[in-house]
């Protein structure tokens, strides 16, 4: 199982997918932009400010609800520190005027369990977009 300690740099609950900015410290990650979209992991530890929190970066992650087991889990665009599938990720990406960025967090084992795997962002153009 790998576990990390991160210092919270906002309020993050149990299950946000977070990354890790250059100040050190752990924000709820979002697929608006490639700093925020390259996931650190999955945090298993709510906290607010200055806390401790410990995060999942490669291992199974239960806690979760409403998941289909097998379907690939993306970072949420419009969500910060949710979880989606690929489906309502495409949503998203067409409800916005912007380019978004594809992040594979994992692969739903059970309804309430992910396999965390994360995989680095990838940009996906937006094609109802005008500042492409």
């Amino acid at each position: 199982m790998a576990i990390a300690s991160f210092r919270a740099g906002e309020t993050i609950a149990a299950g946000d997918v977070v990354y890790v900015s250059s100040n050190g410290l752990t924000y709820k990650a979002s697929g608006l932009n490639l700093t925020q979209a390259s996931v650190g992991g999955v945090a298993i530890d709510g906290g607010s400010v200055g806390s401790l929190i410990r995060v999942n970066v490669d291992s199974l992650y239960e806690g979760l609800s409403g998941l289909t087991p097998g379907e690939y889990q993306y970072l949420s665009i419009t969500t910060s520190g949710a979880l989606v599938d690929y489906a309502a990720w495409s949503a998203e990406l067409a409800g916005i005027s912007a380019d978004g960025y594809l992040t594979n967090v994992g692969r739903a084992t059970s309804t309430t369990s992910v396999a965390v795997e994360i995989e680095p962002p990838v940009l996906v153009v937006n094609p109802t977009s005008s500042g492409s």
